[in-house]
């Protein structure tokens, strides 16, 4: 498997990521036992994303449920962060470039989690868990590095439109993002939705007040 990605087309990237059998152990993931570090370019990481979270349902035509995700987990999680997902908060990558991939993430639910979400797993819960855990954990400040606030900001938007889905568990997957990218106005929208007269069912109402109290593990 060649790490070196820096000639490859979007097609050879997505086979990259995503042609692995999915394994159910996480010390067994396919990303964990790459014999070279992955090379990307910034600007060719986050149009990869782009493109991918712009229509993430043409995944569905080559891989399965169980590789998306894990494919995801790698893109976004602990595997692949320094190749891809960090480069959100990369100033040498175009703001417009990186806004317009955050935008994106939502698709991602619409069209491909909220098909089958016992086939990925935890992904939908986890995915903004993933993403935004750098500001709970103060790796990230947004009232010290504009980079920081800016990225945040444009997070809690499509947060925020992903808090229009009627589906239980993209609701809870952004009440959960929400939380950990502890935005200033985290607190505010997740009342808002507990205030209104929605038909939540109980267990995201149930979520989204431990939320607010700080219990969103």
């Amino acid at each position: 498997m060649n790490s070196d990605l820096r000639t490859a087309t979007y097609e050879e990237i997505a086979d990259f990521v995503f042609d692995h059998y999915p394994e159910d152990e996480v010390d067994d993931k396919w990303y964990w036992h790459l014999e070279e570090d992955v090379e990307i370019e910034p600007r060719q990481a986050v149009s990869f994303l782009t493109r991918l979270c712009s229509a993430p349902g043409e995944l569905l035509t080559r891989f399965t449920l169980r590789q998306i995700a894990e494919g995801v987990n790698f893109l976004f999680g602990p595997g692949g962060t320094d190749e891809f997902g960090d480069q959100l908060w990369n100033a040498d990558v175009p703001w417009p470039e990186r806004r317009a991939c955050i935008r994106a993430i939502p698709n991602l639910y619409t069209q491909v989690f909220e098909r089958d979400v016992d086939g990925i797993g935890g992904c939908a819960y986890m995915l903004w868990d993933w993403i935004a855990y750098d500001y709970y954990c103060d790796n990230r400040d947004p009232t010290r590095s504009a980079e920081d606030a800016r990225v945040q900001d444009a997070m809690f938007e499509a947060l925020v439109s992903m808090l229009r889905s009627d589906h239980a568990e993209t609701l809870r997957g952004a009440i959960h993002g929400l939380g950990h990218l502890r935005h200033r106005e985290s607190d505010r929208v997740i009342r808002e939705l507990l205030s209104s007269s929605r038909d939540l069912g109980p267990e995201v109402r149930t979520y989204a007040a431990r939320v607010l109290e700080g219990h969103f593990q």
